[in-house]
């Protein structure tokens, strides 16, 4: 047999005890709503009559006074052709108005009442003159569009009658419903009241029968209206006691639904340690209902998992620390092996060569070994800088002491340096140059780097391109070189740790792949601005010395 939980016992246990007599109760009280809301629909329905048929005659009325306004008008028109035009033009131009004619005044025209129903329309008569009358037509679709307009926002069907119970405007135009109406409809009407009719129960109609003309006005009560007044009102009485009995069970029930969401809570985190989620924290809902004993579990549960997962972050870090160490050691390793080789080569040639007893050197070859010794060592002694200051950078630890520079010498004390190839390097400068605020060493450090990436990288010995001018802020030093293509995706890794154009297996050019990450590290610490580009296959580094009134 299988066993409910506490929650399922104790919904069944509240639905048979409070649900039942609740839902009984409810079915009394909706009867006697049933009846009120009756008397409403009822009274609703005789008011609307009443105020339909005041609307019918206002209308008629006002375009009584229309017609007789369009009657006297004609006095002022000379000639008979002109008020034909004239009533053409306005039969024409109205919806209202239709067949005016001109007739002579006779006395059966006199006599006769003014308003009278013709193929659904009523005839109007206007005096004009001495002997002249104006006899037209009231169209009855401008009615039709006024009852419309009138009950948009009513939900009642609205019915016009003639004497003779012929429908002379609607908003419904269902054949069912006309015919209801006038099945039901008493063959003796009261004059000038609004009288309640029907054999539909919760379905209220009523009539208003008009002297002026002799029109009944039928307003009746949609279905849809009772579903929404009085069915409406019964669910609502019935959904009243259905909340009044949950109210009974919201006591019970939140009491029971804290205690199973933190229970599930709780089974959750032990689940989640289980399978290795170790920054799993439970969350109860707290309130009153809560017990003191699952809120301890909850902050003894939470403390240990925040130790354990402060232990695993240490360790993962640590983890990552060591990967990271070992990949620097790696590259570090390559690095020296590939570069340090070739000066330390070319420095223990040469220095063997001096040192020969057997054979005899000129002062020209002599100095020509030592002019190349001191070159590859000046080579190893901007290597070694250039992984020392590798650490301070990523520590951002590096000692910075900012002076005013004349960046044109620099430039030119560092071409020397890195020229190995004897490019020729083309140089413009602004006059009248302003000096730049920055560490001499570590500026130094900085262009040498950028003269030898691009001596380095540079193709077809094409001259290197050094434009150094002032700006706005301060000064733009630019320095380009011929390049090969360089693919889009590289260009936003140039500047990370031994990054290099080419691999390990086609390496073609020397070098650790610091240059630029120890550039833009440099950079930063001074506040120099440095972007790269590649257009038309030139590569461009570009630095932004700024002034040292805005670095204040």
């Amino acid at each position: 047999m299988k066993r409910l939980r506490i929650v399922q016992q104790i919904i069944i246990v509240i639905l048979i005890a409070v649900f039942a007599p609740m839902f009984t109760i409810g079915l009394i009280i909706s009867n006697v709503s049933q009846q009120s809301v009756r008397r409403e629909l009822n009274y609703s329905v005789t008011s609307i009559s009443s105020f339909i048929a005041q609307d019918i005659q206002r209308y008629i009325l006002n375009s009584d006074k229309e017609f007789s306004i369009i009657a006297l008008a004609l006095n002022d028109i000379p000639s008979y052709s002109l008020k034909n035009k004239y009533l053409k033009d306005i039969e024409k131009h109205s919806n209202k108005f239709k067949n005016l004619k001109i007739l002579s005044l006779k006395p059966e025209l006199n006599d006769e009442f003014k308003f009278s129903t013709l193929n659904r329309t009523v005839k109007l008569y206007a005096q004009f003159g001495q002997n002249k009358v104006l006899s037209g037509e009231l169209n009855l679709k401008g009615l039709d569009e006024a009852i419309k307009d009138e009950t948009n926002s009513m939900l009642q069907s609205i019915f016009i009658f003639d004497d003779d119970m012929l429908l002379i405007a609607t908003n419904n135009s269902n054949p069912k419903d006309i015919e209801q109406v006038l099945t039901n409809l008493p063959k003796t009407k009261e004059k000038n009241k609004g009288i309640l009719f029907s054999r539909i129960k919760n379905q209220p109609i009523a009539y208003y029968n008009i002297e002026h003309p002799d029109w009944t006005v039928v307003v009746m009560t949609l279905p849809s209206v009772t579903k929404n007044t009085i069915d409406k009102a019964r669910g609502k009485i019935v959904l009243c006691f259905l909340i009044a009995a949950g109210a009974v069970l919201f006591a019970v029930g939140l009491y029971t639904y804290y205690l199973y969401i933190n229970i599930r809570q709780l089974f959750k985190g032990i689940t989640a340690i289980s399978k290795g989620s170790y920054d799993r924290k439970i969350r109860l809902l707290k309130s009153i209902f809560t017990p003191h004993e699952i809120v301890f579990l909850e902050k003894e549960f939470n403390y240990m998992t925040q130790k354990v997962s402060q232990a695993y972050s240490e360790i993962s870090q640590k983890n990552i620390e060591l990967k990271r160490l070992n990949e620097y050691r790696d590259s570090l390793v390559s690095a020296i092996s590939h570069e340090f080789r070739t000066p330390l080569t070319s420095i223990i040639g040469y220095s063997g060569r001096l040192m020969r007893t057997d054979i005899v050197l000129d002062d020209e070859i002599k100095i020509k070994s030592l002019h190349i010794i001191k070159k590859q060592a000046q080579r190893l002694s901007r290597m070694v800088d250039d992984l020392l200051v590798v650490p301070d950078i990523e520590s951002f630890n590096l000692s910075i002491t900012n002076e005013f520079i004349d960046l044109s010498k620099v430039v030119e004390l560092c071409i020397e340096y890195s020229n190995t190839k004897d490019i020729e390097f083309k140089i413009e400068t602004s006059k009248d140059l302003k000096p730049v605020y920055a560490d001499y060493d570590r500026l130094t450090q900085i262009i040498i780097n950028l003269c030898d990436n691009a001596v380095k990288y540079d193709i077809d010995n094409s001259p290197i391109l050094i434009k150094i001018s002032n700006t706005e802020n301060g000064v733009n030093f630019k320095i380009s070189n011929k390049s090969e293509d360089i693919p889009s995706f590289m260009m936003d890794k140039l500047f990370d740790k031994f990054i290099r154009l080419d691999s390990q297996l086609t390496r073609t050019t020397r070098g650790t792949g610091l240059g630029l990450f120890i550039v833009k590290g440099l950079c930063n610490a001074m506040n120099i601005g440095i972007s790269i580009d590649y257009k038309e296959n030139y590569f461009s580094t570009n630095l932004d010395f700024k002034d040292k009134k805005e670095d204040l």
